[in-house]
């Protein structure tokens, strides 16, 4: 059986990276998305997997919430797919791929941290992120200090 390859839409060959094409899709507008091996590029807006904390897909709608300090609030942005060549499994892969650490602190008196040890295409060592839990003040300077020090921990033992 011959499979056969979606043709590449004209604004999404448009879409310069330095990289190779994983996935694309193309809004009701145009807009092109372009998932590679570091980013999601959104017309002119990159958006790296490390900057993503989570992905969903309910066809068409592509719903991504980018990383934040404080769980769950971060921007959403939701993208309708008039067309899709394989991109919401692609960024569901990416951003799954590029977390090489999680783990989730109780911090004193309360509140927790999760420590998020993020994969770059560029580095060998891992990119550390604090994301809080809702209702944990993340500039309380006692929780912050706690926090700091579970990372620098992590970052003697894993990189």
């Amino acid at each position: 059986m011959i499979r056969r390859r979606t043709p590449v839409p004209e604004a999404v060959a448009a879409l310069r990276t330095d990289e190779r094409r994983e996935a694309w899709g193309l809004t009701p507008d145009g807009t092109p998305l372009v998932a590679t091996a570091s980013a999601l590029y959104v017309g002119p807006t990159v958006l790296a997997w490390t900057q993503v904390e989570k992905v969903s897909w309910a066809p068409p709608r592509l719903v991504i919430t980018e990383a934040s300090e404080v769980e769950g609030s971060g921007a959403v942005r939701t993208y309708e797919l008039a067309q899709d060549a394989h991109l919401a499994e692609v960024v569901r892969a990416r951003v799954t791929s590029s977390i090489g650490w999680s783990d989730r602190r109780a911090l004193v008196p309360a509140g927790a941290v999760r420590l998020v040890g993020r994969r770059s295409p560029d580095r060998d060592a891992l990119d550390w992120q604090l994301v809080f839990e809702a209702g944990t003040d993340p500039h309380d300077p006692l929780l912050r200090v706690q926090a700091e020090r579970h990372v620098e921990g992590l970052r003697r033992t894993i990189g």
